[in-house]
């Protein structure tokens, strides 16, 4: 299916909360410390696509409308939407620095990385505060189960980190093993962003359960696609550097792919070679020529149509929808 439909037309229904969103950011991470504001208001100085704080807001809407009727909305639980949301991208962004100095990634969307505008180890400890002041509150805003979900998703990403680093230019690591990495490492997040908007109202096990699926295989078919870009993708639409994980030894779907194909010996030739630019330019033709791309989107494509077939115990809604057309959208982006 194809979809026209921008992020935009997509968030609308939860358009007013994310409105508020960077805002809130601001406050959370305002400091009297001037070199800490100035590396918060560089990192925020672009927003992104706000998608898990947008996850939060709809999970939120889609386990209010099962309660539709029973009761008057508590005020208290949307401020505690609004406060969560803030706190996740914190966190995202928080593990998007330290990312991007272990990678030595020079841009983060479209703009210098942090690490390269106020030096590694400011930024380090900027990665440091941004986690401190997400923590702080999912304590205060969550409950008694957000704070363990949450807690349990930051130990599966610092393990998706450390696994991705022990794998960095092995050649022989399997399709199985780059699957677990990228499910703990980028899927995670998503399921508990899902999870945690849900659970602010009350949701019966089942659905949350159904929530956290539909975040995980949302979230494969998302990084596969992301991985896709960076080899088929436009730098300046982008907005990182175009094979940055092929130059710090990290190998994606499309090449793990490719190195198990009658192609291997063409692979590792070229992921040997000295020519960072020639390099990924021989290694961009050829996943194109052998299908190696292609492969890997039919897999983010097989993932997507799973995690929506989870929306099913869900009854129509605005949020259902979004949720639906949101799978859409990522599967056809372009950055």
């Amino acid at each position: 299916m194809k979809t026209t439909l921008t992020l935009e037309d997509i968030y609308a229904p939860v358009h007013a909360g994310l409105s508020r969103v960077p805002s809130l950011i601001r406050e959370t991470l305002d400091t009297s410390v001037p070199k800490m504001l100035e590396m918060v208001d560089h990192f925020f100085s672009k927003n992104g696509k706000l998608l898990r704080p947008a996850l939060i807001l709809m999970g939120a809407g889609l386990s209010r409308s099962l309660r539709s009727g029973h009761g008057i909305p508590s005020e208290r639980n949307e401020t505690s939407e609004l406060y969560l949301a803030a706190a996740i991208e914190i966190f995202h962004a928080a593990t998007l620095i330290h990312d991007d100095i272990i990678d030595s990634a020079p841009l983060r969307r479209g703009v210098s990385a942090l690490h390269v505008k106020s030096g590694p180890q400011a930024a380090v400890l900027a990665g440091d505060y941004f986690h401190d002041r997400a923590i702080v509150t999912i304590f205060r805003h969550g409950n008694d189960q957000i704070i363990p979900l949450f807690l349990r998703t930051a130990g599966d990403i610092c393990e998706g980190e450390i696994r991705e680093i022990s794998e960095k230019k092995n050649i022989n690591m399997t399709e199985e093993t780059h699957l677990e990495i990228i499910g703990r490492k980028t899927a995670s997040l998503l399921a508990c962003a899902l999870q945690t908007g849900a659970l602010i109202w009350g949701i019966e096990p089942g659905k949350s359960e159904a929530l956290g699926r539909f975040g995980k295989f949302f979230g494969m078919a998302f990084q596969i696609t992301d991985d896709c870009l960076d080899f088929s993708g436009k730098e300046n639409e982008f907005g990182k550097t175009l094979g940055s994980d092929l130059e710090e030894g990290v190998y994606t779907l499309p090449v793990i792919h490719c190195l198990t194909s009658g192609e291997r010996d063409k692979v590792v030739r070229i992921l040997y070679s000295r020519s960072h630019r020639r390099r990924f330019s021989m290694l961009k033709d050829l996943l194109e020529k052998s299908g190696a791309l292609d492969y890997a989107l039919a897999k983010a494509k097989t993932f997507m149509a799973i995690a929506k077939r989870e929306l099913e115990v869900f009854p129509p809604s605005a949020f259902r929808t979004s949720l639906e057309q949101l799978a859409d959208y990522v599967l056809e982006r372009n950055r």
